[in-house]
Formats: structure tokens, C-alpha cells, sequence
């Protein structure tokens, strides 16, 4: 069906690129096989994006902005440790199979060598960054074991860092493999969520002493 408008042309071929890249890899993708995933003419990839590389970086934001809008409330309403570890669960548990976070995968290797794709890849990063960082600010709080210890931007690059990370070795871990990690991980977090006031300070005066040897 021709398309409506040049949005939708546009999209059709994101969208198209999207698939490709998830189905056969990024290898695979060209004007010729996203046209013809789109039902759209050759030259509209050419016209709309410029170049097939411009079109993969466009898929591989897009690609990260739907995955992320999605998990939005959840990021929005994580209030403790506890929370912040069953998130990174359901959303590997959601994400596993759906093909997206591969698409940034892949933009991640072509991003040593091609800098259009290195811009790419990074907004992509920061769409993952921008929801974790409000995660962060409400953990890192006063009469937090690591206020004053860990700042929250750090924070956020290390909760941005395991997301990404378990989300992209998925592949090559088991299932049980990822259930016993995040068991592990949720029971430290509850440690943490049922300190009380003094446990708290006596952790991060520790934490701080550590830090300043």
C-alpha cells in the first residue's frame, strides 16, 4: 500500500530497518532489503535518509526510545533498592525475545568504526540514562548509606551500565544464570532498603572513611 504521507514513508522504513536488523542482523541491512520489507521504493531510503547508515542510526534511537517509553511509569515509580532490582528484572524479562535492545547492540559495535553510528548509539544511551537518573536522585538522598560517598550522576552511569549490560548478554546466559544474579543482587538490596537510621550512618561513615584513605 502506498504510504499517506512522507512520515509514514519514513516510518515504514525505520520500522523496516528495525526488522531486519532484528531478524538477520545488521549486516543484512541495505536499501534493497528495507525497501522491500517496507513496501516501498528503492530510492525513498536515499530520498528520506540520505544514506543506509543515516537510516540505521534513526532505527537504532527509535528502536531504544519505544523500549524505553515503555518501561517509563515503572523507572518513574522505583523508590528504593528493592524496586530498582525487580525493575532491571522485568525489563530484561520483557525485553527478552522482543529483539529491540539488539538493534542497539549491534549500532555499539558499528560505533568504532563509524561515527554516524557512534552518535547514534550514545542518544540511544542517553534515553536509557535520562529515566535512571531520576531513579538515582531518589536513592542518593540524605540519610542514604552513600550520601556524600556516591554521587548520583556516577550512580546512574553505573545503574545505566548494568541495565545495558544485562540486556545485552542475554544471549549467552541461561535463564537460571539470570535468575540466580538477580536473586543475589535483590538480597543485598533488601539489606540495604531495611537498614535503620543508625546502620545507615554507620555504613556510609565507613563507606566515607574507605573512600578517603
Amino acid at each position: 500500500m502506498p504510504p499517506k504521507s512522507a512520515e509514514e514513508s519514513k516510518r515504514r522504513l525505520v520500522e523496516a530497518t528495525i526488522e531486519v536488523m532484528t531478524s538477520d542482523g545488521i549486516s543484512a541491512v541495505s536499501a534493497r532489503s528495507v525497501s522491500q520489507r517496507a513496501g516501498l521504493a528503492q530510492g525513498l531510503v536515499f530520498y528520506h535518509f540520505g544514506s543506509v547508515t543515516d537510516l540505521v542510526a534513526q532505527a537504532c534511537v527509535t528502536a531504544t526510545r519505544d523500549r524505553v517509553e515503555l518501561h517509563r511509569e515503572r523507572f518513574e515509580q522505583a523508590r528504593s533498592y528493592g524496586d530498582l532490582v525487580q525493575l532491571a528484572r522485568d525489563v530484561q524479562e520483557a525485553e527478552r525475545g522482543a529483539g529491540h535492545v539488539s538493534v542497539l547492540g549491534q549500532a555499539l559495535v558499528m560505533a568504532q568504526a563509524d561515527p554516524g553510528i557512534g552518535r547514534a548509539a550514545r542518544d540511544a544511551l542517553l534515553l536509557w540514562r535520562e529515566p535512571l537518573s531520576g531513579v538515582a536522585s531518589r536513592l542518593i538522598v540524605k540519610g542514604s548509606p552513600f550520601e556524600g560517598v556516591l554521587d548520583p550522576e556516577a550512580f546512574t552511569d553505573l545503574l545505566m551500565a548494568a541495565f545495558i549490560g544485562f540486556e545485552l548478554t542475554d544471549p549467552v546466559r541461561t535463564e537460571a544464570d539470570s535468575d540466580r544474579s538477580f536473586d543475589a543482587v535483590a538480597a543485598m538490596a533488601r539489606a540495604l532498603d531495611g537498614l535503620g537510621p543508625v546502620a545507615r550512618r554507620a555504613v556510609s561513615g565507613t563507606l566515607r572513611r574507605t573512600r578517603s584513605r
